[in-house]
This record gives structure tokens, sequence and C-alpha cells, in this order.
């Protein structure tokens, strides 16, 4: 009896998609990826991604190209509202360590993905194809997208859902049901370009938080020469977007140093979005599986809403490779559910609900109230203990090949035996 899988369907062609599509066609497996836009989303979103996730993208080839498009981060800490130093680490991540952080502004990732999966002849991408239902039963899925008009129809072995927090996928599953809360704030991010060194001569870190109830924000630099810095800053969840522009150049000003108007920078990018912590019941449905956004969501301080994404699709493959190698049975993708939601839920959602709540501190107090930035305070002293810290942030990967349960015929006839 074969077990190879004829085809996989993905709908979503963001960065969790495209990459879930070259891991696939990297197994000989035929892809379809459906997407309701034009092209490659080119939104300012997340920009770095942690070891769990620079494991899956050198899986997939692409490593190395990112790291030349990007660029390294060494040096991060928290600050008052008035530029006073809280506490942070230098010179902090290891070029030595293959793992480290890799960091590029999600739209160039994204376009990097796609330029890549075009080597793949096996795999087609139908843009302005929107999702409009799905059928199941126990040999394939059935997904029906609406393009210019016309119904068109695309059956797979299986569906994989990647297209982000508002998944149709999702909604043809569970209806409306996303189990979670949204906060009261949102967050606008932004692409600042500033003078080459700007923000270097007030001897500003690579990446910092800003601790302060009003004023509480990340800001990363994403490209160098000139300089790119990604500035997301919090504000409240009623203003509209019109308010929300209106009051941006007055942020910026008192977020970055030297009080800086609008004719001393370009404002490049501007998005508002919600900050909410949900997660899918279920990450498998028969032969339908969620990912990335479209399973969970988190607020993006500390940057795990794309990572655990990313390392859903590093765990996910290894399933479908043991499915098409006949070395593993479909329940594995139970597995996957039951282990990714649990990551989601001590992880992802812990972890960045931590982060963001740190932000909402007065900044005089922060660090005698703050556990998490009491252990960065100790870091800073001890090299051990920093070593330490960024070892516990590699915490969102899962081999799944544990979970293989049919053992390999030999070219005898009989099945092996492992120790």
């Amino acid at each position: 009896m074969s077990h190879e899988i004829n085809k996989i369907a993905i709908v979503g062609a963001g960065p969790v998609g495209l990459l879930v599509a070259i891991l696939i066609s990297r197994l000989g497996i035929p892809v379809d990826l459906v997407d309701v836009g034009e092209g490659v989303d080119m939104r300012p979103r997340g920009a770095a991604y942690g070891p769990s996730a620079v494991r899956v993208l050198r899986r997939a080839g692409v490593l190395d190209q990112i790291r030349a498009n990007g660029i390294e981060l060494n040096h991060f800490c928290w600050r008052k509202v008035s530029g006073e130093w809280i506490t942070g680490l230098k010179d902090c991540f290891d070029e030595t360590y293959t793992d480290r952080f890799a960091i590029l502004p999600v739209d160039k990732l994204s376009m990097l993905l796609y330029e890549n999966l075009k080597k793949y002849p096996t795999a087609k991408v139908y843009w302005e194809h929107n999702f409009t239902g799905l059928t199941q039963d126990a040999e394939q899925v059935t997904i029906s997208t609406e393009h210019k008009g016309q119904t068109k129809t695309f059956t797979a072995d299986f569906l994989v859902a990647c297209d982000g927090g508002r998944s149709g996928v999702r909604r043809a599953l569970f209806g409306r049901r996303f189990p979670g809360h949204t906060w009261e704030h949102q967050i606008v991010a932004t692409n600042v370009r500033v003078e080459t060194t700007m923000m270097e001569k007030y001897g500003w870190s690579d990446i910092f938080w800003m601790i302060d109830p009003e004023y509480w924000c990340v800001v990363a630099k994403i490209e160098a020469s000139p300089d790119v810095w990604r500035v997301s800053y919090g504000e409240p969840g009623h203003l509209d977007e019109k308010e929300l522009r209106a009051r941006c150049a007055g942020k910026l000003a008192k977020i970055l140093p030297g009080d800086p108007q609008p004719g001393d920078y370009e404002l490049e990018r501007f998005s508002p979005f919600k900050l909410q912590q949900r997660c899918a019941e279920k990450m498998t449905v028969g032969r339908v599986t969620l990912a990335g956004d479209a399973a969970h969501i988190c607020n993006p301080i500390g940057g795990y809403g794309l990572t655990s994404g990313i390392a859903d699709i590093g765990s996910l493959v290894d399933c479908f490779q043991g499915i098409h190698e006949g070395r593993a049975s479909i329940n594995i993708l139970n597995k996957y559910d039951q282990s990714r939601r649990e990551k989601y839920y001590t992880v992802t959602d812990a972890l960045s609900t931590a982060n963001l709540k740190r932000l909402f501190l007065p900044g005089d107090d922060a660090l005698m109230l703050d556990p998490g930035l009491q252990q960065i305070a100790e870091a800073a002293r001890n090299p051990v203990t920093a070593k330490a810290y960024f070892q516990a942030s590699d915490n969102l990967s899962v081999d799944m090949t544990q979970f293989w349960d049919i053992k390999p015929i030999q070219e005898n006839g009989t099945t092996a035996i492992h120790a």
C-alpha cells in the first residue's frame, strides 16, 4: 500500500504559507498555494526570527540569503521615556552561534521566499483566489475559491491553513470561535528612515523597549545604510486611523532621541493593528491543519508571533514527511495539534503577555517590580547567566519525528528493531 502524498493545498501566501510550500516541495510533494491578494503582502509587520525559526529557515535552504540581506543585532535594552537606560545586554549575539536571531523585515522575507518557491516546478501559486469553503472525507480535501467572479476548486490529500488571524479556513471549521481576548490597546507599526548613525550618536542600541504607561513601544533597526528603524508604539484601542495619523509625529518626537520633527525623518510605512491573544480550539481537523496566525495570535512584543508560526511549520513538515515516506500514520497530525497548542499556551502566550505588561509599568519602578528585567540585569553582570538566558529563548521547537509510529520495512521483509 502506497503512503505517498499526491498533493498538499495551502491557503495563504504570507511568510508561513510560502515557507511551508518550499519545505513540502523539497520533499517532492506537489503544492497548490492560493491567496486572496494580488501578490506578496508588503505591509510592515515582524522582522526578527528566533532560534526555533532560524532552524526551519535553514532547512528550507534560505537562511544564508536572509542573513545576507538582513542585519545583525548586537545590543538590546529597556529605557525610560526620558531615554534613561534601565537594563540591557551589549554584544549579546554570538556570531558563532549558528541559530542566533535573524533580522529581515517580513515583507522582504516573503518576497525572498516567493522567489525561492518559483524554483520548484511542482509548486503552483494562485493569486487573487479567495477561499470560500471546504469539504473533506477520509481520503482528501477539496477547497473552493472565487477568482474574478468564477468558482475554482482544488483537491489535495491535505490542506494547510496559513491565511492569517482572520482565517477563512478556521472560520469554515469553527465559525467565529477563536478563544482568547483582545487587549484594550492597539499598536502602530511604522518604518522610519533616518540619517545614518542618527540613533547611534545618542548611544541608542539596535533594539530597545520603552517602559512607560503612555509612550510604551519597541524600536528596532531593520535596515542599514541608510538606516531604517521599525518603531511600534501603543495607542488607545478606540482611536481610528485618521486620529492615529494625527498623533504619529508627536509620538515619534517623544520616543526617538533628539526630539525629531517630521522633516528629520521619512515615514515609510504606517500600519495600526489590534493586539490579541487567541488560539484555535484545534489545529488539526481530519485532513485540515492550521499554522501561524490562522492557528494562534499574540501581541508582537518579543517577536513570538512569527517565530511561533515558523516553528509550527517545522513540526508540521516533520509530520508530512513521515506520512509521505510511510513512517507515520495520519494520527501524527493529532500529535501536531496537541504539541503546538501546548507550546502556544506555555511559551508564546505566557511570554508575550509578560513582555507586553512589562512595558505598561512606570519606568522609575520597572526594575524593582519586574523579575524579567532583574534576570536581564543579572545576565549583564554574569556571562554564565547570559548564556542560559539565550538558551532558554530557544523554546518553541518540537521534533515530530519522535512520533513517527510506523517502523520501516527492511529489504528482507522484516521490521527494523530500534534499541
